[in-house]
């Protein structure tokens, strides 16, 4: 049994560096592919991201005005928004402030902030979002990020709506 076992691994062996130079023969006949070397120029993909955006406010407190202010200032001022009124599609941040107590102004005013799709002046606005909340004098540079960001956010979710 030892022998046989001894026999057929001879035999495997030499079966094998039998053959191994017809493998080496056919690697060696064969072109390698050469791949096409690749520009060092990446492309520019520009996305058109800029968002047609109007800000209306409603209330008569001081830091209700200035909310609306820094708000509409963010959006201008941004590469993401254009701050319009003329008649398109756009998104529109309805704003509305009172202060929290009227004996008060200067202390906190409670805000809220609907956004609304409007595809033109003429048209019914569709419902996108709605936030209510409280803000202090401390708070009003955050909140307006915060704002400016969720918006930013409702444009990317509903970018099919500006589609032409």
């Amino acid at each position: 049994m030892r022998k046989r076992i001894v026999f057929f691994g001879l035999v495997a062996t030499l079966g094998l560096f039998a053959a191994f130079p017809v493998f080496a023969a056919q690697s060696g006949d064969a072109q390698p592919a050469v791949a096409n070397p690749v520009a060092d120029k990446p492309a520019v993909i520009q996305a058109d991201r800029t968002t047609a955006v109007m800000v209306e406010h409603e209330g008569t407190d001081t830091l209700g005005a200035k909310l609306a202010f820094q708000l509409k200032g963010t959006f201008n001022t941004s590469s993401l928004f254009t701050l319009t009124e003329k008649d398109g599609p756009k998104i529109k941040v309805l704003l509305s402030t009172t202060a929290e107590f009227p004996s008060r102004p200067h202390i906190a005013s409670a805000y809220s902030v609907t956004w609304a799709f409007s595809q033109a002046d003429g048209t019914l606005s569709f419902l996108l979002a709605r936030e209510v909340g409280l803000v202090v004098p401390e708070d009003l540079d955050s909140l307006v990020a915060t704002l400016a960001e969720r918006t930013d956010g409702m444009a990317a979710k509903y970018a099919y709506l500006f589609a032409k």
